[in-house]
């Protein structure tokens, strides 16, 4: 139990917080918002596993291999992170402390409302037939120390790997994070993944607010009031985005629904109407990355959102530069895509 609450405290949370601080060290606009590092922060964790997972795939790669490539590559950055941003550190933490006396009474009741759906996930669970994916795909990796090799569903090893999983290993994510602190993946992603990734959801929101009304924190809050308002009573099909986002999280495909799709919004506007600078755009690389990390649509829905205000943003400007950068952050999604048709 303590060493999953140390792993987990480590692993996401100081983690994320410093690889979003070496992000904000190039960008002007909410570079000491903690809201934003924790969002950049998971987006470039996120990206980051597509990118050492999908090889590994390929080649037969084990679990413990990826792990060691993985949390290696992470415990450079972080360090490298702490090295160069010590002393942003504790502005960080005051700005919060500053920003938490000016919150109103919308923005209490908004976090009254993520404290009660918290509760909720600790007490109760929903379980769908996926779990006969997500979760067991993530303890048959455990048990047989590779990254995707056998089926789930019979223990048998794949012929040829599906095409609409093996591009997407958000099954190999939760693996790696239960390996690190010995937590069952049902545990892990029933819970653990529900409550973060709940947070997640809301830090990107809440920056979009900020984002979408020049920082005012009123106007911010009834936003996220909104938000939670449309999630809360979207159970009228359950395919919806809310629904997904309420009681779905720890499933990639709601992940890219919930979080990384609006995420990819925010970025939007960072770019499009804050005139954002290159390291916007290489977020928007990392964030294609974690969208086909996340769920086979990722693949298309994300490069179809980013292909949007690229455009956009070139009729705006009247400039190809856009589209240039566009299609770079595009690649991981064109390589994905091209394999996907291999593989089909």
């Amino acid at each position: 139990m303590v060493r999953g609450v140390i792993g987990l405290a480590v692993f996401m949370g100081a983690v994320p917080f410093l690889l979003g601080l070496l992000y904000t060290g190039f960008v002007e606009e909410e570079k000491e918002n903690l809201l934003l590092h924790l969002a950049a922060g998971y987006v470039m964790m996120l990206g980051l596993f597509e990118l050492c997972a999908l090889p590994l795939i390929w080649l037969g790669g084990s679990l413990s291999l990826l792990l060691s490539i993985y949390v290696g590559l992470l415990a450079v950055a972080s360090l490298l992170s702490l090295a160069v941003n010590f002393r942003r550190i504790f502005g960080v933490f005051l700005r919060v402390a500053q920003a938490a006396r000016a919150f109103t009474p919308c923005i209490w009741g908004q976090l009254a409302l993520l404290l009660g759906q918290a509760l909720f996930y600790v007490r109760y669970q929903y379980s769908n037939a996926d779990d006969a994916f997500y979760v067991a795909s993530a303890a048959t990796s455990l048990a047989t120390n590779t990254v995707f090799a056998y089926s789930p569903y019979t223990g048998t090893a794949y012929e040829t790997l599906p095409a609409r999983y093996a591009l997407s290993p958000f099954h190999a994510f939760n693996a790696v994070l239960c390996r690190l602190t010995g937590i069952h993946p049902a545990v892990m992603a029933h819970i653990v993944f529900m409550i973060l990734f709940l947070l997640f959801a809301y830090a990107v929101y809440a920056l979009l607010g900020r984002a979408l009304f020049s920082k005012d924190m009123e106007k911010t809050g009834y936003f996220l009031l909104l938000v939670s308002a449309l999630t809360l009573f979207s159970a009228y099909s359950e395919r919806t985005s809310g629904l997904v986002l309420l009681i779905r999280l720890w499933q990639g495909k709601a992940l890219l629904a919930g979080v990384l799709l609006p995420m990819a919004l925010y970025l939007a506007v960072r770019i499009f109407l804050l005139d954002g600078r290159r390291a916007d755009w290489l977020l928007l690389f990392a964030l294609m990355c974690a969208c086909c990390m996340a769920s086979s649509m990722g693949v298309l829905l994300g490069a179809l959102s980013a292909g949007i205000f690229g455009l956009l943003y070139a009729v705006r400007d009247r400039s190809v530069r856009p589209l240039v950068f566009t299609a770079f952050c595009c690649l991981p999604n064109v390589l994905c895509g091209a394999l996907y048709l291999a593989m089909r």
